[in-house]
């Protein structure tokens, strides 16, 4: 007698009248019309199962800080240094029982759309010192039997400092997961920056702590870059150099947005050899605000990454708070924010994005006994639909959310007339 049974239920690879089988946490076998007992059967009728969304990038911090600070009014944008600043003043405010009850409630938000493991971006800086990470090892703790949570060490005042290198070591003694970075944040006493100095730093301290690397890179999105320009190239070059391949992930990398298209494809090819991981961020919120003509789009070279053999995933980033105030933790939602920005509209693209809020997203962030074949842990997304692209076109309900075989979130399906 196993502990429970989903029954009719349609996979992602097309396969219908599917039964899944859970049992102490675990898929045990996936085929049609199992001929086995459990304690427990659900029928899917027809549904889409998918494993459990993963967000691989979200500052967990600060999100709902606009929702709790200044609730019904939205911040007008000025600048990103604008942003930048009003986020420094605002985080000094912050207690430890403000970012453990707003943490709380992004996660509560991200398991009613079926996200079921984050790696969370958390400030580890002289200025609030362990503070943050402190708030989000609680919260790990309390929400362990319903999300993999994952703690990188974002240093936002850079790395430059060698206090701040130690508050990084501590961190890790104290529980953190991953080592972070933001070239753009590290500026010398002239007010200029060095991302070479930055990158080789946050390598560093993460070879030498043997944990995964997390960089922010490319950020800003100059009209015109060179090859030597591009801090994701530098990163990869490092990592082959190093041999640390397969273990660092790079978000954002807008710049090669403005890349031409012979600089695009090095860069690519660079990023791949170094095994780099690509979150891209489908905001579409701060970045090409200042461009007057020729608008951009501050995203990165999707379909090209991909087509380049690059495991790329997306992320909400920022929610609700000051660098955008917007998002609802829907992976579903941020996928079709990106088919438009991305121009990823055809059925198999929709396919794609949905495989990177799961499988790409969970190779990044190095998620183990991840999917839907026998021996993964059951981590699952019912969804209100019988294809990907259904699922993202429709933005369907997720009628069940589990973790580890365990229902953790049930959602009221509302009927469509059309």
């Amino acid at each position: 007698m196993i502990d429970l049974i989903l029954r009719e239920a349609v996979l992602p690879d097309g396969r219908t009248a599917i039964d899944l089988a859970i049992h102490e946490g675990c898929l045990v076998e996936v085929g049609s019309r199992l001929k086995m007992s459990a304690e427990r059967e659900m029928e899917m009728q027809g549904c889409l199962v998918v494993p459990g969304f993963v967000d691989p990038h979200l500052h967990l911090d600060i999100a709902l800080m606009n929702s709790t600070i200044c609730p019904g009014r939205l911040e007008p944008y000025h600048s990103l240094a604008g942003l930048n600043q009003l986020l420094e003043t605002r985080r000094k405010s912050f207690s430890s029982g403000d970012i453990e009850q707003r943490a709380g409630a992004a996660l509560d938000l991200a398991l009613r759309h079926g996200v079921t493991a984050v790696r969370a971006q958390c400030h580890v800086d002289p200025e609030v010192g362990l503070k943050h990470l402190e708030a989000l090892l609680a919260v790990k703790a309390r929400y362990a039997d319903r999300m993999t949570l994952q703690l990188v060490v974002f240093p936002q005042q850079g790395l430059r400092d060698p206090f701040t290198q130690e508050l990084v070591r501590e961190a890790f003694r104290l529980g953190a997961d991953v080592m972070g970075g933001a070239p753009n944040l590290d500026r010398d006493p002239a007010g200029g920056t060095d991302f070479r100095q930055h990158i080789d730093t946050a390598l560093g301290l993460a070879m030498e702590l043997d944990v995964d690397l997390d960089l922010h890179a490319d950020l800003g999105i100059p009209l015109e870059i060179g090859l030597e320009d591009l801090e994701v190239v530098y990163l990869a070059r490092r990592v082959m150099e190093t041999g640390y391949t397969g273990r660092v992930t790079a978000g954002h990398v807008c710049a090669l947005d403005s890349a031409l298209p012979p600089i695009t494809e090095q860069a690519i090819e660079w990023i791949r050899a170094a095994g780099i991981n690509v979150i891209s961020q489908p905001d579409l919120y701060r970045l090409g605000r200042e461009d007057k003509h020729h608008v951009r789009r501050g995203l990165t070279r999707v379909k090209q990454l991909l087509d380049g053999g690059v495991n790329v995933a997306f992320a909400s980033n920022n929610v609700r708070d000051v660098m955008r105030p917007l998002g609802n933790l829907n992976p579903l939602e941020e996928a079709l924010i990106l088919a438009y920005g991305a121009h990823m509209d055809t059925v198999e693209d929709l396919n794609t994005l949905l495989e990177m809020c799961t499988a790409r997203a969970a190779r990044a962030i190095g998620l183990k006994n991840y999917g839907l074949e026998p021996g993964c842990q059951a981590d699952l997304v019912v969804l209100e639909a019988s294809t990907p692209s259904a699922a993202i076109v429709g933005q369907v309900e997720k009628r069940y959310v589990f973790k580890a075989g365990n229902l953790v979130a049930a959602n009221r399906v509302i009927q469509q007339t059309f």
